[in-house]
């Protein structure tokens, strides 16, 4: 007899593109009943409708030791198929080892950017990353990867677990934006996400500075918070950061845009690129190995560049047709996509007692 599926997702932070990226996937598989255990991030705001989608929402305990012992509790008291889904590297770690994977409880992984990637650490600590993910492979059934570039990357030597690429999408309350500048003022340029060494907003307001030379009308505005370092940089360069926003108004913000502009130094597939084509805004990215594949019209390498950019923005048919474009190279970031990949990656696991 075939009996329901149950997916528990398992987050140590439920808060941005994570966030965003597993209510996707519990949205684009209904046929599961989702249960989300999660730590929260204090300065992110997270409302109550973001746990709507999900059959029970429990947060973790504070400690590593006290949420292993809680990840092992909580999966015992569910009956049927159960496939654990951890998130993200500490997620990944926490679900790999508080629970030895199995036919009855498949552990699936979702690395939304491996922590090997970051450049805020030397290569000693990436490489003890790297180390650890290939150790942790082999208690994983199955990775579900947010790009055909990360699904490369989870090729881990000896370790064989089935590799599903899930493409992200742009989730379903994206508001369409009111495209072209107002009259006389000049075009509005958006970023995005927590302000860290991630999404490197100094890059973003560098490239700012440089453009206002040749285009001294342009605004720009960053939605998100995080090191005040990093806000006084962009505020200093009379850059708008707008803090945490729960996830509406940050998308009513990001549709009041006439650019976006993605800045981040190291990433899985973002989430906000694909928010920005939704909403109807050329997006313009920094050249960035994890971009590799995705043929945006329009990206660049170094701050000085972004004016050139600019310029080819100037007006309402040249921000079109990048809109265009954006959304041919972004065409399989879809529901469609998604919902095909997710059977793939739970299917084999439905029904397996």
């Amino acid at each position: 007899m075939t009996t329901s599926l149950t997916v528990v997702h398992v987050t140590e932070s439920f808060a941005s593109g994570t966030a965003a990226a597993i209510r996707d996937f519990a949205r684009n598989y209904p046929s599961a009943e989702h249960h989300l255990v999660y730590a929260r991030r204090p300065e992110a705001a997270v409302g109550a409708a973001e746990f709507s989608g999900f059959a029970a929402s429990t947060e973790l305990p504070g400690g590593h030791g006290a949420r292993l012992r809680f990840i092992r509790r909580y999966l015992k008291g569910l009956n049927g198929p159960v496939v654990v889904h951890a998130h993200s590297s500490k997620g990944g770690v926490y679900a790999r080892l508080a629970v030895r994977r199995s036919a009855r409880r498949p552990v699936v992984y979702s690395p939304h950017c491996y922590s090997f990637e970051r450049r805020d650490v030397g290569p000693a600590v990436r490489a003890v990353f790297r180390a650890a993910e290939w150790l942790l492979a082999f208690n994983t059934s199955a990775f579900g990867a947010c790009s055909p570039r990360e699904a490369r990357l989870s090729r881990w030597p000896l370790a064989g677990p089935r590799i599903v690429t899930v493409p992200n999408v742009a989730g379903p309350c994206t508001i369409p934006a009111v495209n072209g500048p107002t009259p006389g003022d000049g075009l509005r340029v958006v970023g995005n996400g927590r302000l860290g060494a991630q999404k490197d907003p100094a890059f973003f307001a560098d490239a700012i500075a440089c453009a206002r030379r040749t285009h001294p009308d342009l605004q720009a505005v960053w939605i998100g918070d995080g090191d005040p370092e990093y806000a006084r940089y962009l505020e200093d360069r009379r850059i708008e950061v707008t803090g945490w926003l729960a996830r509406a108004e940050a998308l009513a913000e990001l549709a009041r845009g006439d650019v976006y502009l993605h800045t981040a130094l190291w990433e899985g597939l973002p989430i906000s690129i694909l928010e920005a084509d939704a909403a109807g805004l050329p997006v313009v990215a920094r050249t960035r190995p994890y971009l590799t594949g995705q043929r945006l019209p329009l990206t660049f390498a170094e701050p000085a560049e972004f004016a050139d950019v600019l310029t080819a923005l100037r007006t309402a048919s040249d921000r079109a047709a990048v809109r265009e474009a954006t959304r041919v190279a972004l065409a399989d970031n879809c529901d469609g996509s998604q919902q095909v990949a997710l059977k793939e990656l739970y299917g084999p696991y439905a029904g397996v007692r």
